[in-house]
């Protein structure tokens, strides 16, 4: 997660590289799935990747 754009999604390492979802790996109080996380990074992270801007 330190190695991710939270405003973008986009690794901070590796250009034109992003991430969304389960593969974030974070927690929630309802556990490890969390379904507003994998549709809200998702979203981001394809207008990022699409260089559309909100």
């Amino acid at each position: 997660v330190k190695e991710i754009n939270p405003s973008t999604m986009e690794s901070k390492k590796i250009r034109n590289l992003y991430f969304a979802g389960e593969v974030i790996d974070v927690d929630a109080l309802t556990g490890g799935f969390n379904l507003q996380i994998a549709w809200s990074t998702g979203h981001l992270a394809g207008v990022s990747a699409a260089g559309e801007e909100e």
